[in-house]
């Protein structure tokens, strides 16, 4: 080992980067220094170096946490390293010692690569390392434009669109590690680790960075949930160099995500808060698009069953609201049915599915009636809430009235990959057209109204609606309802209920006769 080790000494480090291609990062900024030239990198395996005239110190002491739930100006003095979570804080979470082992790897994994490694802002490690066609390290011999893993690494933002992709330059570094603490070995002693990393300037999930930098940016802010770290590198511009390491990887304990301050909220203001600040109505990813707002008008939302876009500009055009509603409805009925719960579809829901097979375009909200029973009955918005999982919020709501408030922004599932000229492009020109600019304009900015976001209204059920029953279809599914439809549809509409009371060029939602 110690013959392994000698022979170590005096290797370089040397860092390949594609000459022929562009950047791994948009116009924002243009890769610094000369990295294509051999460097030595030198650590100590047992302290950390924050810059040449500083203390040595352990590297355990450099790092402080930062939860969603956390106040990010309070942070140690002593810490160069701040460790960000994509979650509020759990017990035992705030030290090191409270994490797994596999997780204090990885920071010590982080810490390392960052003292050598000045021109990174920050790192972070695989969410899942065994990944089919995974490039292994001799694999990597020249630097190329790919996809490491699934989690974001390039992010860039156009007009009111922001495209985040997976790929982003991998290169092979070999990094030089001096075991002078060890006794085993003498002071100059070195070992050298090889690992292949991803330039990214934005990350998913758990992260490192400096703490400079994080407090250049601003920190995190409040009120953005779940997209809480997609704030962040949005207001970062794509300027910060982040590193994807392949050397260490997380536990699943440490990626999962909530929405910090808002978990458990009926309160659902992230996506309209982001759309405001950042004049973002658009969020496009590899795999979906999602937008942080709906829309409700005659030009695009027609009253009749809803269809999945198949081509563009269809898929890359804003999505109705009612779209949003339907998908609520289907979400919902499926927990009941699950639980065994009956329920009827009543009011404006009902006069939609008699009168286009649809959700009326104009209206807010979903009407669903339970047994009265069971909507007294405390425990069943907690069954739901658990079969519908963090997409959905079922409670007492606004006004002291059961309802269910949808926790996810308005989306369509795409593969986006052939929208993009190459792993290279952050551009996406094919999701641009003058007629999609057409079609966002007065889309901001973006109502704090939570009736506008959509949701679900509850309500006990009359005996003689629930005891019996009949079928109707809305966007081509079968619901259950009331078994009189035209008698409860007169009485709640009048006569005249198949009438639309909206008519014309008509633009955003109408309470009237909530039909």
């Amino acid at each position: 080992m110690f013959l392994v080790l000698c022979l170590c000494i005096g290797h370089f480090v040397i860092l390949n980067f594609s000459s022929n291609k562009q950047g791994a990062f948009n116009s924002h900024r243009v890769w610094e220094g000369s990295l294509a030239t051999p460097h030595v990198f030198s650590i100590n395996s047992h302290v950390n170096v924050s810059s040449t005239n500083s203390k040595l110190q352990s590297w355990k002491d450099v790092f402080a946490f930062i939860h969603l739930n956390s106040k990010s100006s309070v942070v140690d003095d002593k810490a160069s390293l701040l460790m960000i979570f994509p979650h509020s804080a759990i017990k035992g979470e705030n030290t090191l010692e409270g994490l797994k082992e596999n997780d204090q790897r990885a920071l010590r994994k982080m810490s390392e690569f960052l003292v050598l490694m000045e021109g990174y802002d920050g790192a972070t490690c695989l969410h899942n390392k065994q990944i089919e066609g995974f490039p292994r390290n001799d694999d990597i011999n020249t630097a190329r434009n790919i996809s490491l893993e699934s989690s974001w690494c390039r992010f860039s933002t156009r007009k009111w669109s922001v495209s985040i992709r997976n790929t982003g330059l991998i290169q092979k570094v070999q990094l030089r590690k001096l075991l002078s603490n060890l006794s085993s070995v003498t002071d100059n002693s070195t070992f050298e680790e090889t690992i292949v990393l991803q330039n990214c300037n934005i990350l998913q999930g758990p992260f490192v960075i400096r703490k400079e930098v994080f407090h250049r940016v601003g920190g995190l802010l409040s009120d953005f949930g779940k997209i809480t770290l997609l704030e962040f590198f949005v207001r970062s511009k794509g300027e910060l160099k982040m590193a994807k390491l392949t050397n260490c990887e997380w536990t699943p304990e440490i990626t999962r995500v909530d929405r910090g301050s808002l978990e458990g909220s009926n309160n659902f203001p992230e996506y309209a808060s982001f759309g405001n600040k950042h004049q973002i109505l658009r969020i496009v990813t590899e795999n979906r698009i999602e937008w942080t707002n709906c829309v409700a008008n005659w030009k695009l939302c027609a009253e009749k069953p809803y269809v999945k876009p198949q081509g563009l500009p269809g898929i890359a055009a804003p999505i109705c609201c009612s779209a949003v509603l339907g998908q609520m409805l289907a979400d919902f009925t499926w927990a009941l049915n699950k639980l065994g719960l009956e329920y009827r579809l009543i009011y404006g829901t009902l006069l939609g599915a008699v009168r286009s097979q649809a959700i009326i375009p104009w209206t807010h909200d979903i009407d669903i009636a339970i047994s009265k029973s069971a909507i007294v009955n405390k425990s069943t918005f907690a069954a739901l809430q658990k079969e519908l999982g963090g997409l959905y919020y079922v409670g007492s709501s606004y006004m002291d009235t059961p309802r269910a408030h949808m926790l996810v922004p308005p989306y369509i599932e795409v593969d986006t990959a052939p929208f993009f000229d190459g792993p290279y492009d952050l551009e996406g020109n094919a999701l641009f057209s003058d007629e999609i600019d057409e079609l966002v304009k007065g889309m901001l900015p973006i109502s704090d109204n939570w009736r506008e976001r959509g949701y679900i209204d509850l309500y006990g059920g009359h005996l003689v609606w629930m005891n019996d029953s009949s079928l109707v279809v809305i966007n081509n599914q079968t619901f259950t309802t009331v078994k009189e439809v035209d008698y409860e549809l007169k009485n709640w509409y009048g006569e005249s209920y198949s009438e639309p009371s909206v008519k014309g060029n008509w633009v955003g939602f109408s309470d009237a006769g909530t039909a």
